[in-house]
């Protein structure tokens, strides 16, 4: 598993460069092929993605399911002790690498009902990848694998929160710095707009509904000029949709009141897993037996491709072992918990889709 991590992190598979993003496909699907998978290329909006399965089916028993692009930055694969280092190594191309390598493993991969989906688009929302697929390309399974949530190894992410993604314009009246009377500065309105915008949310708990100025734009190089417009973007992250109905009304009067347009607006909806169908008790009853104790159950901060299967009515586990930083510098995960990852994986798939 080591060599195919250190090999998928080489790509250097950032989203914006889908060549990148393309050719680690190329990898995967010419390893998928040989062991007898039938696989499909598909590619909306210049995204590209993958899909492979055992028999053609559109539909599997179990779906692995995995994004192998990953953010700007971070470094090279290196290994120090029980740590293995390099940008993806935790989200998530050691999830990839294991589905992989259990596929690799497999004498006769016929006797499964089994798919895999790889894209190349969640670290900028997956609308191109796992939601196009699944609304567009039909793709559809009874449970789908996702390493993609979890604290660390003995937990699973059962629940996440919304996301909603707003670029606004902020139009006012441009004029010199020293007479603001004589216009409307868009800079000012804006700055006052985003304030009241942070009091609809509750930072007392980390629970809660959450906001983040995401991006600031205004003005231009003079510094003795009140601007026309003004731009920002919003990360917002809602703990339920009772909750997104209340921002997204007082968003709704903000807006008017400080005659800002919504350029763009991207929206998730938070999910739950029911913990009572079968086939993820039996996940659930497998995780623990391995672990030797019971699941901890969570609920994750952030978003994932998980909520365009949830929307489907399709059910998503997710768990992976122990790492950290992702996204951000000395991105990491455990060699050893990746072991136990991986046989964790290997008996839920033996048991489940054969």
């Amino acid at each position: 598993m080591l060599e195919e991590l250190k090999t998928l992190i080489n790509f250097h598979s950032v989203t914006n460069d889908q060549n990148a993003v393309s050719a680690l496909l190329d990898y995967v699907e010419a390893k998928l092929t040989a062991k007898g998978f039938v696989a499909k290329r598909i590619i909306h909006k210049g995204i590209h993605s993958l899909y492979a399965s055992t028999h053609g089916q559109k539909h599997a028993r179990v779906m692995l399911q995995g994004h192998i692009d990953v953010v700007p930055g971070g470094e090279e694969f290196r290994m120090d002790g029980d740590k293995i280092y390099g940008r993806g190594s935790f989200d998530m191309l050691f999830g990839v690498a294991s589905f992989l390598t259990y596929i690799e493993q497999l004498e006769n991969p016929a006797d499964y009902d089994l798919s895999i989906l790889l894209t190349g688009d969640e670290e900028v929302g997956g609308e191109d990848g796992v939601h196009e697929i699944l609304n567009t390309d039909g793709y559809t399974c009874d449970v789908c694998v996702l390493p993609d949530g979890g604290e660390k190894l003995g937990s699973m992410s059962v629940a996440a929160k919304g996301i909603n993604h707003i670029r606004l314009r902020v139009d006012g009246k441009s004029h010199h710095g020293s007479r603001p009377w004589e216009g409307d500065s868009a800079g000012n309105k804006i700055v006052k707009l985003l304030t009241e915008i942070s009091e609809l949310f509750d930072t007392s708990s980390r629970d809660n509904s959450t906001f983040t100025i995401s991006q600031l734009e205004a003005g231009n190089v003079a510094l003795n000029q009140g601007p026309a417009e003004a731009y920002a973007g919003m990360d917002i992250r809602f703990k339920d949709e009772v909750d997104a109905t209340r921002i997204t009304t007082a968003l709704a009067v903000l807006f008017e009141k400080y005659d800002a347009t919504v350029v763009t607006d991207m929206r998730g909806h938070s999910f739950a897993l029911d913990m009572s169908i079968p086939i993820v008790k039996q996940f659930v009853d497998t995780y623990s037996r391995h672990i030797g104790e019971p699941v901890t159950f969570a609920k994750s901060h952030g978003s994932s491709d998980a909520r365009f299967f949830d929307e489907k009515g399709m059910p998503v586990v997710m768990f992976r072992p122990d790492g950290g930083n992702a996204h951000g510098d000395g991105e990491w995960v455990s060699y050893s918990s990746w072991q136990k990852f991986h046989d964790i994986l290997t008996d839920y798939i033996e048991t489940t889709a054969k």
